[in-house]
């Protein structure tokens, strides 16, 4: 999402002074590891451990279709992922969506992308993630689950989360790379056990031969489940501070998906089998504990919301951690007011403290919305983040589009020409499909026209003259 300046160094600053100005070149604070955790740790939040019961219900208990289900949602991030690689190696620039868009789209489409990223997307989910936080640290500690000690609680971690990546990048990744492993144990652990007690070709093959007779409603429950899969661009963040970037942000992008969907599918099918599909739709969230307790007695039964709240805790992390570098990105692309100073480095932290000043009271600002669309109960079953999340996956079929085009007009084989042309093609129709479906329910729509209409005005009225 964040990229550097075209302009700016390539390689590390030549001068042994500590001052950094605006087009010194970024720390390369970040390992093709860290990369890898950055995008695992935000698409894996506390969602999965939740949603094998919805999925379920939704397939009328038949795992195959579960699997099939999951598979449809994880094309979004699988093939997006390959899909931005291509331009991740492309690039002359430091990399980044904004960069990518600036190069390949063009500065008006660059400037659109740039400001939904900068100020909607990112800050709106960074402010209802801090209030997930909040919910499982009540739950986890048992504290009282009012609105107000969540939200309390979310705050408290939204601060001090900021801080700690501004005085401590390096610890801002290790806290990634800690929290990824930390929830992506369980998920191995309940696939692994799962399969070991039954047969899941067994469980499957029966489902696969009954799946004729479910019909298509499956298929509805796609939506819900795209958004476990959610966030993993926001990675590209830090391509400017990634060592080798040009080379490792798209190993990144292609191995970081393909752990995220055979975790989700392990977790998905492991505990179906050893539960058993029926009652894991009795269960519902709880089949997680009940899991726990047949395995390791009743005392394991809290277990699942410490897991929740550390995966959380990684996935907001994870956001906080690039959306403070987005206003400086907007900047030095000339893309948005009072550049110089938003673009500047501290010449002490060596970090954009502008720039992150500018998404901390953004991202207040919308929990600030958050608590009142909450509050007023204005979005039933549902929170602002994912309605910016569908406009997203709306905005993102941009680049696909471009990369289809590219792919079909290349001066190769025409067979060449059709294998290039597949991932983003089915980038393109999974996410238009998954989008659209997100925001069918008309109770969203108010939110979708007032948010397009505030991220036109941005674009159009706010982004500078040259810019545009």
């Amino acid at each position: 999402m964040t990229s550097s300046s075209k302009s700016a160094a390539e390689g590390p600053s030549a001068s042994a002074s500590t001052a950094v100005n605006a087009n010194a070149a970024p720390v390369k604070r970040y390992s093709l590891f860290t990369a890898i955790c950055l995008i695992v740790g935000i698409c894996i939040g506390s969602g999965i451990f939740f949603k094998s019961d919805n999925v379920l219900i939704a397939t009328g208990g038949n795992v195959a279709l579960g699997v099939a289900m999951m598979l449809l949602a994880a094309t979004t991030i699988v093939f997006g992922g390959l899909t931005l690689a291509r331009f991740a190696a492309r690039t002359t620039g430091h990399g980044g969506l904004i960069d990518y868009a600036e190069e390949f789209l063009g500065p008006r489409r660059a400037a659109f992308i740039g400001w939904n990223f900068t100020f909607l997307y990112m800050p709106v989910v960074c402010s209802v993630l801090s209030w997930v936080v909040g919910v499982y640290a009540c739950m986890t500690f048992n504290l009282p689950g009012t609105f107000a000690w969540q939200m309390g609680i979310g705050l408290a971690f939204l601060l001090a989360c900021t801080a700690w990546n501004i005085l401590w990048p390096t610890l801002s990744g290790y806290f990634q790379n800690l929290t990824t492993l930390a929830k992506a144990l369980p998920l191995v652990l309940v696939g692994v056990i799962g399969l070991m007690v039954n047969d899941p070709v067994a469980q499957l093959s029966s489902d696969i031969a009954a799946a004729p007779a479910a019909g298509t409603a499956w298929i509805a429950a796609a939506a819900p489940v795209a958004f476990a899969f959610d966030g993993w661009s926001s990675a590209v963040s830090i391509a400017p501070e990634l060592k080798d970037a040009r080379r490792n942000l798209p190993r990144a992008l292609i191995a970081a998906p393909v752990i995220i969907l055979a975790l989700y599918l392990g977790y998905f099918v492991g505990i179906s089998c050893f539960l058993g599909p029926q009652t894991v739709i009795e269960a519902g969230d709880a089949s997680l504990s009940l899991m726990f307790v047949k395995l390791f007695g009743e005392q394991a039964g809290a277990l699942p919301n410490v897991i929740a709240l550390i995966a959380v805790l990684g996935g907001a992390n994870g956001m906080v951690l690039a959306t403070l570098r987005m206003p400086q990105s907007l900047a030095l692309h000339h893309m948005m007011p009072c550049e110089r100073t938003v673009s500047r480095m501290n010449a002490t932290l060596r970090f954009p403290v502008v720039s992150a000043m500018i998404a901390l009271a953004t991202t207040l600002f919308w929990v600030g919305v958050h608590a009142v669309v909450s509050t007023l109960a204005l979005l039933p079953n549902g929170d602002i983040s994912e309605v910016v999340v569908a406009m997203t996956m709306l905005i993102l079929p941009l680049y696909y589009a471009e990369a289809l085009r590219g792919a079909l007009r290349e001066d190769a084989p025409a067979l060449m020409r059709v294998r290039r042309a597949v991932a983003p093609a089915i980038a393109l129709a999974s996410s238009l499909t998954i989008g659209l479906s997100s925001i069918s329910d008309p109770t969203r729509w108010p939110f979708v026209m007032a948010f397009t209409a505030l991220l036109l005005v941005m674009t159009f009225a706010l982004t500078p003259k040259r810019g545009a």
